[in-house]
């Protein structure tokens, strides 16, 4: 069995340092998703970027043989239900309405997944959700239907975004429910275990679409900036990404590597405009700051509450 040992003093930074290089990562995913999705078919994208990612974590599981222990048959039932989730289902939604949202947008509306795991928390496990949240979560949704919108006009007007939006929402939705069942999973395995063990099951699981639309086609039209792309979604947003997650999620120091990703779109804002030329307007920052002030109150009560 894998057993968690209590970080000192002496390296408390290697959770930070785990949490902050992962979110990095996660905001330049974004961007090279964009740039992916002009050159193949969002399956194409979504299959390659997990071999890759498999592969990634394979190669560091080997490195380091000793962390990573063989998956036990009583595990797979979970396994294959965080891969299904996490992985096939996250990632189909997430390119999917990337289609036809901007990157900025997609992350500022991704940053909603703490709440949605407060939310889950409340609906499948019982938790309270106390007065000072409900404050947090409707002030989130707020600033998430004005990102969607985009600006003041469309807002006063009822318009709040297309079905790209939505979908992005959705994918955040089964990302927050991946967290909740890899933190149960991550009591007993390594973070390589579980890490390989959904990537793998997720690509296995792809493979039918993947046959079915012929996905192979597309690499003929793929230039150097796509499989460029491909490389930095699946060595580094989904291998080491994945992995560094999974890692900072099993340790003490957790609560604080998941306030570091409140910097992810504010990281990805800047991305976009320098490299994709996309614009934001000071709707957009205001309802990205209501999505962060949302989460913060949510959490904060959150993890005082876990505290007592």
């Amino acid at each position: 069995m894998y057993s968690r040992s209590s970080p000192t003093n002496h390296h408390t930074w290697l959770p930070i340092s785990a949490g902050l290089v992962a979110v990095v990562l996660w905001a330049v995913s974004f961007v090279a998703i964009k740039f992916a999705l002009s050159e193949m078919r969002p399956i194409t994208m979504i299959w390659l970027r997990i071999l890759l990612g498999a592969l990634t974590v394979a190669v560091v599981a080997w490195r380091d043989g000793r962390r990573c222990l063989p998956v036990v048959r009583g595990d797979l039932p979970k396994l294959g239900a965080a891969s299904l989730i996490g992985v096939v289902v996250h990632q189909e939604l997430q390119a999917n309405g990337m289609m036809t949202t901007t990157a900025t947008v997609s992350s500022w509306l991704s940053a909603l997944a703490p709440v949605l795991i407060v939310v889950l928390a409340w609906l499948a496990l019982g938790e309270r959700l106390l007065p000072f949240q409900l404050v947090g979560l409707a002030i989130a949704c707020s600033g998430a239907l004005l990102v969607s919108a985009g600006d003041w006009q469309s807002v006063l007007g009822g318009s709040f975004g297309g079905s790209g939006d939505w979908m992005v929402v959705a994918s955040a939705l089964a990302w927050a429910v991946y967290t909740v069942m890899i933190k149960s999973l991550g009591q007993t395995r390594s973070p390589l275990t579980v890490t390989f063990s959904t990537l793998t099951i997720g690509w296995l699981l792809l493979l039918p679409q993947v046959i079915y639309y012929q996905s192979w086609v597309d690499f003929a039209g793929i230039s150097w900036v796509g499989w460029t792309a491909l490389l930095v979604l699946g060595v580094g947003s989904t291998g080491l990404a994945h992995l560094l997650y999974n890692y900072a999620l099993q340790s003490s120091q957790a609560v604080l590597v998941a306030a570091l990703q409140y910097a992810e779109p504010f990281i990805t804002v800047v991305l976009a405009f320098f490299l994709l030329g996309e614009y934001f307007t000071l709707a957009m920052v205001a309802g990205g700051g209501l999505i962060i002030v949302g989460v913060l109150m949510v959490e904060t009560v959150r993890n005082i509450t876990a505290d007592n």
